[in-house]
């Protein structure tokens, strides 16, 4: 598998606020706690408190939830250096996709099992754990029903609503065996058969992504948690109650983006007056406050202050944080020192910083995870045919047309010639007849546009005679960018990741040095 790699920052296009975090921007600093750097995280890391009875609630949980998955060493290792008290993890999270949906949900892990690692040595006496958070209480069905496959869309078409980790599996096996049918090499049949059928043992749509993400990351030592439990949201019971007397995420955000507007970045997120959902069987709907009534906003449960009280402390498990308080449950539950996420999360956790001061929490560090562009062998033959480099598809498609068709013909220095020409005629003609000088500089227009058409046809000649290099570069462009879109943001690659004994996840695990994001470019 040739490999490329090159920082990622210089050819994404980024959310300012993110390149501007990245680069250590001045202005950025007041936004965060921790430098993205090992030796800052490290030093985080010696001083990060968590309780022992955190650490028995967290190992307890994990123990229940792993309790009918296949026992990997390396997974039970990290697990129980929960409950002997000396571990640290770094934590990435995601949507539940279907077979993990976009590529870069595969690179988050990758980063952060990396992170973990680079990490290890400069904390000797903690164990880093890598996490993998489930985002199984989000109620985006639309989000997760489906994924492409080679440029085609594989869709789970099922009704259910609520949180999408509660989902059963009715109608998958169908989605399933599409998916396995696309895939000719029998080694590899086997494996996902196998890897699968395991997975749809169980009853939820969590259960399902939790099993097949171990058994593809569990060697490495990734620890998947679902953070749908009563016994971990029980942790996050006094920032929920604060949230819904106080309404601590709108004034904190708030001002937070207020700052952010004045120093010219966009806000990513803002602020409802309650950032949590109301969990039940089949919904996830949105809390108000009405003076001193809450409601959901279908009307289906009103509460009083004492009787809203009292169900947060009996059933904390109905109540759901939004993106913004998300990671500060995240926080409280795990001894996280570091986020791993793409640019869209780093700019939301950039509008947090007040929020968990005033929660009396630091925010971790935030790492930008690394990306990948994956090539067909196809595509590495098409691209050394034509003479271009892997470095080359970070250029502008313009200027690859341009290398393999030579230069778009500019006649511009002609109709500069022709106007000076046109109005010689017409200041002659003028002397004689003042009348024809507007039917001259007419004649001059048409004589103008003529040329136009004239560059455009020599230009439509140009690549007719280079129309098989010109072909070949846009199947080569559709397959890195479909419709015009990163590859990382549709395509799946779960079938690459486990071919030939998972061979790119040990390649991107080679090329990836998180907390440095870097791109690879990569040949399957």
């Amino acid at each position: 598998m040739p490999l490329n790699s090159f920082p990622d920052i210089d050819f994404r296009k980024l959310n300012p606020l993110v390149v501007d975090y990245c680069k250590a921007n001045a202005q950025v600093r007041t936004f965060y706690e921790i430098e993205p750097s090992l030796h800052a995280i490290a030093r985080y890391a010696n001083e990060r408190h968590f309780s022992s009875k955190e650490y028995d609630a967290l190992h307890s949980v994990l123990l229940n939830q792993y309790a009918k998955l296949v026992s990997i060493r390396q997974v039970n290792d990290n697990i129980q250096a929960f409950a002997d008290g000396d571990a640290i993890c770094v934590s990435t999270g995601h949507q539940l996709c279907l077979f993990g949906g976009p590529a870069y949900f595969f690179y988050k892990i990758i980063s952060t099992i990396k992170l973990a690692q680079n990490l290890q040595s400069l904390v000797p006496t903690k164990k880093v754990v890598p996490v993998f958070w489930l985002a199984s209480e989000d109620h985006d069905r639309e989000e997760i029903n489906h994924t492409f496959q080679n440029g085609a869309r594989i869709e789970w078409n099922t009704n259910q609503t609520g949180a999408v980790g509660r989902f059963t599996l009715n109608g998958f096996e169908d989605v399933f065996q599409r998916w396995l049918d696309s895939v000719h090499d029998e080694g590899l049949r086997k494996t996902l058969l196998e890897m699968w059928s395991r997975a749809m043992q169980v009853n939820a749509w969590s259960e399902l992504t939790q099993s097949w993400v171990h058994e593809c990351f569990g060697e490495w030592g990734l620890v998947v948690i679902n953070p749908d439990d009563a016994r971990l949201k029980q942790m996050f019971v006094p920032i929920v109650k604060r949230e819904l007397l106080e309404g601590i995420a709108f004034s904190c955000v708030g001002r937070s983006n207020e700052m952010l507007v004045r120093h010219g970045y966009n806000v990513q997120v803002n602020p409802r007056e309650i950032n949590l959902f109301y969990l039940s069987p089949n919904s996830r709907v949105r809390i108000e406050r009405a003076a001193d009534t809450w409601h959901t906003t279908d009307m289906q449960r009103t509460w009083s202050e004492s009787e809203l009280m009292e169900e947060v402390d009996m059933h904390p498990e109905n109540f759901s944080p939004n993106v913004l308080l998300r990671p500060l449950y995240q926080e409280t539950i795990l001894p996280n020192v570091a986020y791993v996420g793409g640019p869209g999360e780093l700019a939301y956790w950039l509008q947090l910083n007040a929020l968990f001061t005033e929660c009396k929490m630091i925010m971790p560090a935030l790492v930008l995870r690394d990306s990948a562009i994956i090539l067909s062998q196809a595509t590495g033959k098409r691209l050394s045919k034509l003479g271009l480099k892997a470095s080359d598809l970070l250029s502008d498609k313009q200027e690859l047309i341009t290398a393999l068709a030579g230069d778009k013909p500019d006649f511009s220095n002609e109709k500069k010639e022709l106007v000076i020409l046109f109005e010689r005629l017409a200041e002659r003609i003028g002397k004689v007849e003042p009348t024809l000088v507007a039917t001259t500089m007419a004649d001059a227009q048409r004589a103008l546009a003529g040329i136009d058409q004239l560059q455009a046809k020599t230009w439509k000649a140009i690549k007719m005679k280079e129309e098989q290099k010109l072909t070949a570069l846009e199947k080569i462009w559709e397959e890195i960018y479909p419709s015009n879109n990163w590859q990382e943001r549709s395509q799946n690659i779960l079938k690459e990741t486990l071919a030939n004994d998972k061979e790119m996840i040990r390649q991107l695990f080679n090329a990836f040095q998180p907390p440095k994001s870097t791109l690879v470019i990569i040949e399957s």
